[in-house]
């Protein structure tokens, strides 16, 4: 039996702030509305008394002429009043409980509360106390001046012939208004109150407050959803009237990636009212990591956390594991998963050791934080969009000797990496600096052939292998990086010491792009004073060395490999068609696997074959992205029994860009062919554009602003197992010096 959940019991995620900005801007959209009947559909007689109403509030407040400042400031005052009375009705409505606008309906009703409000605070105090003593004020001001006029120009049978009709005129005028003042402004400050309700909860629903299960742990956007889903997924047997979803429809998206996430705000989207349909996210990191930058962040360009999104901010519908899949299952429909983080050590670590091993306490613990850890999801329908992993074609040396440049903890590792080196090489030219340093900077036993200025040479030497998109801007990147570093700080390396070398297979840089641009990017790179070795492939590799198909061996501290990527290894024990040049992979047109109904994949591990060239799509980020809207809109018309509603996957490509330097950039456009400042301008214009949040975009933004104006950061970021290694040495090290006292 299901405990049931009571909806006093849900968890709400709430921000007062947020809230109150969302009646703000309701209560300014509500203005604007309200002030479109005035200007378009007003009877003359009405408009004109309205106008006066404002013109009499703005000399309350002391304005008097022109005319249309006193309209503005009367108009201003009814518009601040309102706002006001709305963020004060909301406030205690939300702290009394009574009213929850993520509820359309409760908007509505509390936007009619909010305007009938307005209009009697206005019509009743105000107008009784303050609006008509100033009308009257103004009026016989008025025929004041008027019977002053008529005074010196006819006699007095006119002047009392004139004072009856200015005087028949002024009770019209005050006869209209009264009219006018009961029922036009009851349906104005109706319709001011009902937008501002509407809009308010509309903000509310959208970006507002979330209301979170604390059974499912998913949160939904509107209360009434939230008791819909308590009521029927976690009722109790012996509960009248209520019965618990039997056709519950469970869908699992493996992967956080462009084509994961663009799949999850689909379905969330589509099935936020939904109760019958359960959404799980699984990714062995908790973000989302914005890979066009990331050669920027191995440069210190863009601060570390402004390319990441925490995929939980997209998870408001859903329910988010960050944990490793170990197996896939799709004869059965389950899938392991386990937490990224071993907690064998911390285990030890409390329970304690007997006799090195776990004692039969600690063995029963560690069975039962396993069963925590590791646990089985099953699926109605399946997303595979697991990405890809660094492919080394089987050069194990390479594999244990190259930076990648693939994840976030490579760009910061690369980055730490150069510093160090920066550092290390300016140092060499220091007389305090012994032979002895030298030899374990970089790993000679005789240094008596060799000069510092050759040693120098070596340690900045950079060698990236791969001539494509991640190759070609990573060297750009680092070659500014260290360039500019050296002029400004490191003022003991020569910079004819600094070489940055691009080894690639191919007979040009930049395949996907055509011969003009790649020759263009070539020259430019040229111009930088990278080195080019094309035609040529890296056979192997040490700590020290990289060696080329020809014999030519480059010293070098740094190989930075980006020539290739391969499916996860996990793909590989999947019962399923997959290519066997790529290993990724087979899908069908809908983007679903041919035997399995209802398991689809998309991204850098499917095998996705474009139909106009015959050739597989490549995997990049806006190909992800579109693959995402259709698989999401696969899964909604088969769970919806529309399946001739299903769309096929044909996305002709919208054009490539890449950054080769400092400012300058090359790109391929709709078939518009751009190279320079401008292609740099677009490139840069166009990945801000697509960033996934509004705060990331400012962020980012500013970074690049920033180094316009300032110098470069050469601090190293030191992961937390670093500094960990760090204490260790120096505690062995204080405990060999003990010893040796002693």
């Amino acid at each position: 039996m299901i405990t049931k959940i009571k909806p006093q019991e849900a968890r709400v995620d709430f921000s007062f702030k947020r809230e109150v900005f969302f009646i703000i801007a309701g209560g300014v959209i509500g203005a604007l509305v309200m002030a479109i009947p005035f200007t378009f559909f007003s009877p003359e007689g009405i408009s004109r008394a309205y106008d006066l109403t404002w013109v009499i509030f703005g000399h309350i407040v002391g304005v008097h002429s022109p005319i249309s400042s006193a309209i503005i400031a009367g108009m201003t005052i009814h518009i601040v009043v309102g706002i006001s009375i709305g963020i004060v009705s909301g406030v205690f409505l939300y702290k009394t409980n009574l009213l929850n606008i993520s509820k359309p309906s409760n908007g509505l009703r509390y936007g009619l509360f909010v305007g009938i409000l307005v209009y009697l605070i206005f019509s009743i105090p105000v107008s009784r106390f303050v609006l008509n003593p100033e009308f009257r004020h103004d009026l016989i001001g008025s025929n004041n001046k008027i019977n002053n006029s008529n005074n010196d120009n006819n006699d007095n049978n006119d002047n009392s012939y004139n004072n009856n009709t200015n005087n028949n005129s002024n009770n019209i005028i005050l006869s209209n208004f009264q009219i006018t003042s009961i029922l036009y402004p009851i349906s104005i400050n109706l319709l001011f109150g009902i937008t501002l309700g509407l809009f308010s909860s509309f903000l509310s629903i959208k970006f507002g407050a979330r209301y979170r299960c604390p059974s499912c742990d998913i949160s939904f956007s509107r209360i009434d959803v939230l008791q819909t889903h308590l009521l029927f997924v976690h009722s109790t047997n012996d509960d009248q009237n209520q019965q618990q979803i039997t056709n519950m429809k469970r869908i699992v998206i493996l992967g956080g990636g462009f084509g994961g996430v663009t799949v999850l705000k689909k379905l969330q989207n589509h099935f936020q009212t939904d109760v019958d349909i359960d959404i799980t996210m699984v990714s062995k990191d908790n973000y989302l990591l914005f890979t066009p930058m990331l050669h920027e962040i191995a440069s210190g360009m863009i601060e570390t956390r402004h390319i990441v999104t925490p995929i939980r901010e997209f998870c408001n519908r859903s329910r988010f594991y960050c944990a490793a899949v170990k197996n896939i299952d799709l004869e059965k429909k389950k899938i392991l998963i386990r937490s990224s983080t071993s907690y064998e050590s911390t285990i030890a670590e409390i329970m304690g050791r007997s006799g090195g091993h776990l004692s039969t306490t600690t063995t029963t613990a560690t069975n039962l934080l396993e069963s925590k850890t590791q646990s089985y999801l099953y699926y109605d329908y399946l997303v595979i969009a697991l990405g890809s992993q660094t492919k080394f074609f089987g050069m194990s040396d390479i594999q244990e000797n190259a930076f990648t440049i693939k994840t976030l903890n490579d760009a910061i590792n690369l980055r730490n990496h150069i510093i160090y080196l920066l550092e290390q090489s300016d140092q060499l030219l220091f007389p305090t600096v012994g032979n002895n340093n030298i030899s374990n900077i970089y790993g000679h036993k005789d240094n008596n052939t060799d000069t510092l200025g050759e040693l120098q040479r070596k340690l900045l030497t950079f060698v990236i292998v791969g001539g494509g998109f991640a190759g070609v801007e990573t060297a750009g990147e680092i070659n500014d990086f260290i360039r500019d570093s050296v002029k400004e700080y490191y003022h003991n390396i020569d910079s004819k010491n600094i070489r940055v070398i691009i080894v690639h297979s191919g007979d040009r840089l930049l395949p996907e792009m055509s011969k003009e641009l790649a020759e263009f990017a070539l020259e430019r790179l040229h111009k930088s004073e990278i080195e080019i070795i094309l035609n040529q492939r890296v056979m192997g590799a040490t700590s020290n060395t990289v060696s080329l198909k020809d014999g030519t061996i480059i010293f070098t501290k740094t190989i930075i490999w980006s020539g290739g990527v391969a499916p996860p290894s996990l793909l590989n024990n999947i019962l399923c068609e997959r290519d066997h040049k790529s290993g990724r992979i087979i899908v069908d047109n809908y983007l679903e696997l041919p035997n399995y109904k209802g398991v689809f994949a998309l991204g850098d591990c499917a095998y996705i074959m474009d139909p106009n060239s015959s050739k597989p799509y490549p995997p990049t980020a806006q190909h992800a992205i579109r693959e995402g809207t259709i698989v999401a809109n696969n899964i909604i018309v088969s769970i919806e029994e529309r399946l001739e509603d299903r769309k096929i996957f044909a996305y002709k490509t919208k054009g490539m860009m890449a950054s080769i330097g400092k400012r300058t950039g090359i790109g391929n456009l709709l078939g518009i062919e751009v190279q320079g400042l401008l292609a740099w301008l677009i490139w840069r214009s166009y990945y801000l554009v697509h960033l996934p949040t509004l705060q990331k975009r400012i962020r980012v933004l500013a970074d690049w602003i920033l180094d316009m104006f300032f110098k470069r950061d050469v601090t190293t970021l030191k992961a937390f197992v670093e500094e960990e290694e760090e204490i260790k040495e120096d505690n062995n090290a204080d405990h060999h010096k003990h010893n040796y006292n002693t």
